[in-house]
């Protein structure tokens, strides 16, 4: 919402101060996201003293303007006349980034020029210079008309901040002003078929159109014009730009129709569908029976609460005007205007939400203003519809100590929801009677909400509050146990969930000898409670592969039920095989592998900080090879190739238990990345073929000491050229200390040390020995 500092301080009757605006719009829950000097800078107000035809240019005239000193200026503008204001910009002063000099024309010396439109941006293109509708001699262009402009961000739904008059009252709040508009005039309906037929009542609640004849089109003085401008509309002519002006200021949307342009009664109903309808800038657009349209016997003249069309619109020739001031529903404009992308500035309050209240009131307002500057006659008032209704709310002062830990008197609440000009009754159970333009409030909560943002977030003391809130523990294995979900969500697996009952002969024939049966079962097939995830993704597979579905990913978190303790343990189960990528058309069609596998593993613990586990061979029945997984010697799951006799195709599962798992998760902390570079060394070493990376990567970290960021495996190597039963393993080491640069003598001698363990322990030759 765009709000200029001098039209709120113009209501205010007070001089702001933009820095304190800023902090009052955050207190309050708005933002102020913008501001902006629209005004020309150095430009002061002159009043034509004198009008001279230029000596030698017929095309020029010679004026002599009072500022606060008597200029002499050249113009190409020979209308001017004496004693008309205009706005000059004196030699030695800067307009829009270039200074301004003394210039001469044909002998005749110009101390400063005039300013046009067309130079502050008004019109495209101007004929003359401006002539100001107020003003005094002398005075700076900021202090009369409107100069520094913000952009307000507002609650969506704060309707009533569409509004100069509802930022005004917002801002009286923060400056601990009182700020009252102006009292409603109440109008009696009146109805007149002739004129206004409203059909759509759902769409259409309210509906006035007040008439004027003898209206003069005119262009609008600079004042409006300009206000306008800096309010991001453009001036039309003084009718249109009346009703955009008081739009702007009441946040009621106004339309004025050519009367004569008019075929019968203004008649509100639905459109019908494929019914055309061409706005005022010339766009087509197909209706449909949802639409709600502003009509005649002709057709759509609007739509309602949106854009008018161009054939009733406003003109110089327009002598006979009906202004539409109504209410529509919300729901209906805003289907509209998003079914055709259509957004203006009407369309956007009536789909806030307007103030049912304001209808008649602004229609009243907008038709003094077409009787002063239009010089109108205005006729008949028609309307028909709903009138805002009171409305009020009903609250324990208890509660609202209780919820927002204060201890106010309900003759504090009154003072404090004053301010908002809600009105206060009773004692300990109040009644709060609210304005018609806070459409907000409709429960005890916001009554509440309401008093604690007047009162000040910051001033309400940081006590827990006792309703509606608990101190709830933090939940650290749900944390994690969500973090494995989004882990392996992200990894492309898809969680599945299985019933705990399984068959016992299935697990005997896998080797189970002591689980838990069932004394009566409801189904045979189900005389066990399952002591492994494995059996329910297993079936789950199955089901799958049967429905021609062939690259699976699958994971449970589950409990299993075990016969000892700890009795029930929390595991994650997971279940993959198939073309690893199906979907992509450059795949190859290369098929997930036992070391796909064993990298979702080693991705877990990574993602969890656990960094010094590892695997080791394990026999394990139904599994064609088979790995523990470990940690400290304490075993955290398996990992297999699933036995071929069970599933044809080639498909690997592992199982973690994440009891234990869980336990060895400590909080993380931070350390700042190093400032001092690393010392990288690569170690070849050839060993028998049955060694294992995880053990010698442990042996290298541990004789490596704290100096020994990092190890990685960057070559692994065996066949040609390499003895029988031996493979070569390539390690990077990086070596790097928080203090300083490590220097070559200082990891040689660690390098030294780690050469001796591995050919010592592993029966290992070292190969090379490179530095980088």
């Amino acid at each position: 919402m765009l709000v200029s500092i001098k039209w709120l301080e113009e209501l205010l009757k007070t001089k702001l101060n933009l820095n304190d605006l800023k902090k009052i719009a955050l207190n309050l829950g708005m933002e102020v996201e913008q501001d902006s000097y629209l005004g020309p800078q150095g430009a002061v107000v002159g009043r034509v003293r004198e009008v001279l035809p230029h000596p030698k240019r017929s095309d020029l005239c010679v004026l002599r303007i009072k500022t606060k000193d008597e200029l002499q200026i050249v113009s190409a503008d020979t209308r001017l006349k004496v004693n008309d204001l205009v706005l000059v910009v004196p030699a030695g002063e800067t307009f829009k980034g270039r200074l301004i000099e003394k210039r001469d024309f044909g002998g005749i010396e110009s101390n400063g020029i005039l300013i046009s439109e067309e130079e502050l941006g008004l019109v495209e293109k101007s004929t003359g210079v401006i002539v100001l509708d107020k003003g005094r001699e002398g005075k700076k262009f900021g202090d009369l008309f409107d100069d520094l402009v913000i952009e307000v961000k507002i609650p969506t739904n704060r309707p009533d901040l569409l509004s100069v008059i509802g930022m005004a009252r917002e801002f009286a709040i923060g400056l601990g002003k009182e700020f009252f508009a102006h009292t409603v005039t109440k109008q009696i309906n009146h109805t007149n078929k002739e004129v206004v037929k409203l059909i759509e009542r759902d769409g259409c609640p309210r509906y006035t159109a007040r008439i004027f004849e003898d209206l003069k089109i005119t262009e609008s003085p600079f004042s409006i014009k300009w206000r306008l401008f800096c309010m991001g509309m453009k001036g039309i002519n003084n009718v249109v730009d009346i009703t955009n002006l008081n739009m702007l200021l009441y946040g009621q949307p106004l339309h004025p129709f050519d009367m004569d342009l008019l075929n019968g009664p203004i008649i509100i109903r639905r459109a019908k569908r494929g019914e055309d309808f061409i706005t005022l800038d010339g766009t087509h657009f197909k209706l449909e029976e949802n639409d709600l349209v502003i009509a005649d016997k002709d057709g759509p003249i609007a739509l309602a609460g949106i854009i008018g069309s161009k054939r009733a619109e406003i003109s110089k020739s327009t002598r006979r005007v009906l202004l539409e001031s109504a209410y529509f529903n919300p729901r209906y404009i805003a289907h509209t205007r998003r079914r055709l992308g259509i957004q203006t500035e009407a369309s956007l309050r009536f789909e806030r939400g307007a103030d049912l209240s304001m209808v008649d009131e602004v229609s009243r307002i907008t038709g003094e203003h077409f009787k002063n500057l239009a010089q109108a006659k205005e006729g008949e008032f028609i309307s028909e519809g709903i009138k805002a209704k009171e409305r009020s709310i009903t609250f324990s002062l208890k509660d609202l100590n209780t919820i927002l830990s204060l201890n106010l008197t309900d003759e504090a609440v009154k003072n404090w929801l004053k301010k908002s000009n809600i009105q206060i009754t009773g004692k300990n159970i109040l009644r709060a009677k609210l304005p018609h333009h806070r459409s907000d409030l409709q429960i005890e909560a916001d009554i509440y909400e309401e008093l604690a943002r007047i009162y000040g977030y910051e001033k309400i003391p940081e006590t827990p509050p006792n309703r509606w809130a608990h101190n709830k523990p933090f939940d650290k294995n749900g944390k994690i146990i969500k973090f494995l979900r989004d882990c392996l969500v992200g990894r492309g697996f898809n969680e599945v969930y299985n019933l705990s009952f399984v068959h016992s002969r299935r697990l005997l024939e896998f080797g189970f000898q002591d689980f838990v049966r069932i004394k009566n079962p409801l189904n045979e097939r189900f005389d066990a409670l399952r002591p492994t995830l494995f059996f329910g993704l297993l079936d789950t597979l199955e089901f799958n592969l049967s429905k021609g579905n062939h690259s699976i990913k699958l994971f449970e978190i589950g409990n299993v039920l075990l016969k000892r303790e700890p009795f029930e343990e929390k595991r994650l189960g997971v279940i993959m095989g198939g073309e690893l990528n199906p979907d992509f058309w450059d795949s190859g069609g290369k098929r997930i592998d036992f070391y796909d596998a064993k990298g979702t593993v080693e991705g877990i613990f990574q993602g969890l900080r656990l960094m010094d586990f590892d695997f080791e061979i394990s026999p394990r029945p139904g599994f064609s090879q088979a790995l523990r997984i470990f940690y400290s010697n304490e075993e955290l799951g398996f990992l297999g190739t699933i036995d071929k006799d069970i599933v044809k195709p080639e498909f690997f599962y592992f199982e973690l238990f994440l009891s234990k798992v869980l336990n060895l998760i400590h909080e993380p902390f931070y350390i700042p990345p190093g400032k001092f570079p690393a010392n990288i060394r690569d170690l070849s070493f050839l060993f028998d073929e049955g060694a294992g990376l995880s053990g010698i990567k442990k042996l290298i970290r541990k004789t490596g000491g704290p100096i020994l960021e990092k190890v990685t495996l960057f070559d692994y190597y065996k066949g040609e050229n390499l003895p029988p039963g031996k493979k070569n393993l390539g390690f990077r080491l990086y070596f790097k200390a928080s203090d300083r640069t490590l220097t070559d003598q200082e990891v040689d001698v660690f390098v030294e040390k780690i050469v001796k363990e591995v050919t010592g322990k592993f029966n290992a030759q070292l190969r090379k020995k490179e530095k980088m």
